[in-house]
């Protein structure tokens, strides 16, 4: 009987990297105490723009029901509200 040597998974071979590999844009990143924000800097100490992020805002939306067609409608009362997300 013959004996198989291991091999790696079949779809391992169709894995490829998501993001280059290489040293960062940026020397250091301090903190701004006033704002609470990284401030992100290049060997000189020259400020260095790393991009944009989303910040997800939600936007509640509410359904509403009640109300009538008859002589005496009743008032419309929300019945749930769903988290609406709008991306930046």
């Amino acid at each position: 009987m013959a004996t198989l040597a291991p091999q790696a998974p079949w779809a391992m071979r169709l894995v490829t990297d998501r993001l280059p590999i290489g040293p960062p844009s940026y020397a250091a990143v301090t903190l701004d105490e006033p704002t609470q924000k990284a401030r992100y800097t290049d060997a000189a100490g020259r400020p260095v723009e790393m991009g944009q992020h989303g910040t997800n805002q939600t936007t509640p939306t509410a359904s509403q029901s009640g109300g009538s067609d008859g002589s005496s409608p009743q008032p419309q009362s929300t019945d749930d509200s769903n988290p609406d997300y709008s991306s930046d």
